[in-house]
């Protein structure tokens, strides 16, 4: 029987979604796929797709930019550490600052985004939109110890030249608490890239060191290049969880350029970027996922999945989700 034109075109008639009482996560997640419209049926797609990652057993990036940590998502990406769902993360150095104050105790506030700036300023308080954190714990929770991470670092490693994933393995192994992303990707191998971390409080707190002892720390930039090539080449299939855009992005993207013109040039397969940045400025943050295959950085055929949501509302609920699944 010949298709009618809207079959031709749709995938099917909307089905209204339904709530109940008592729903699990993945049961909305379920009914958002029923409905397939908008960001509900984006949202459904993502976790379908992450779920199809985890069980072609690809090798898996997560990128994390923005203030993740300090919003309170730490604990969910060590949960995707912890049940393998994730082998390399590349982050911004902020978020790895502010999990390893919080490995030292320093703690992040709920606050006003119209809070008087010069008043927090004169008190002692920075803000990041809502969230607050004090000099204090700047002082007390993350440049005192790291400061005493460092000169331990250079003295065992005897002023030998680190990549940056072998500093923060360093200093992972130096942290109390195992509630950390950093000592949790340590522990079970996850690699660990900051492609800008000198753009961070690891960054100022290096420079003081170096400035201060003949013994200098030693970080070498361009040698996780040589690490994340040789990932690219050894796995057949990748995928890539990115959580905004930025530097981590693009450092996930262009690792499949390396190899361009060899018999070992693979392109990523699977991408969900969860972001509220927009096309039009021509920044990779809000760049589309078919302008990276334009590129040769993800497969023509890959499956990929742009779901426009802050990211502290939307990749809790895929996490939560994924983890009725494979429960």
């Amino acid at each position: 029987m010949e298709k009618s034109k809207i079959e031709e075109w749709s995938n099917g008639p909307v089905k209204a979604m339904e709530v109940w009482r008592r729903m699990t996560v993945n049961e909305l997640v379920l009914q958002m796929r029923k409905s397939g419209s908008f960001s509900s049926g984006t949202l459904a797609k993502a976790v379908d797709t992450y779920e199809q990652m985890i069980k072609d057993k690809a090798y898996i990036f997560i990128t994390l930019s923005g203030a993740l940590v300090p919003a309170g998502l730490k604990k969910v990406i060590i949960t995707l550490i912890e049940k393998g769902w994730v082998n390399a993360i590349v982050s911004t150095g902020a978020n790895l600052v502010h999990d390893v104050l919080e490995a030292f105790g320093g703690k992040h506030y709920k606050g006003d985004p119209y809070s008087r700036d010069d008043i927090l300023r004169k008190t002692g308080i920075n803000r990041i939109y809502d969230v607050l954190i004090t000099d204090e714990d700047f002082d007390e929770r993350f440049d005192k110890p790291i400061s005493d991470i460092y000169h331990d670092i250079v003295d065992s490693r005897k002023g030998a030249t680190l990549s940056i994933n072998e500093f923060l393995m360093e200093i992972a192994k130096r942290l109390p608490n195992q509630s950390s992303i950093l000592k949790s990707a340590y522990l079970h191998g996850v690699k660990v890239f900051a492609p800008a971390i000198q753009d961070s409080e690891y960054g100022i707190e290096a420079v003081r060191y170096n400035r201060k002892n003949s013994e200098k720390l030693h970080v070498d930039a361009f040698m996780d290049l040589q690490e994340i090539w040789s990932i690219r080449e050894k796995n057949e299939r990748t995928g890539a969880i990115i959580l905004g855009g930025g530097v981590p992005k693009n450092y996930v993207f262009q690792s499949s350029i390396f190899a361009q013109k060899t018999p070992d040039y693979k392109m990523l397969d699977y991408v969900i970027q969860i972001t509220l940045d927009r096309p039009e400025t021509g920044g990779l943050s809000g760049a589309t996922l078919d302008e990276a295959v334009s590129w040769g950085k993800i497969n023509e055929v890959g499956r990929r999945v742009v779901l426009v949501s802050e990211v502290t509302l939307a990749f809790p609920i895929i996490v939560a989700a994924l983890l009725e699944r494979f429960n």
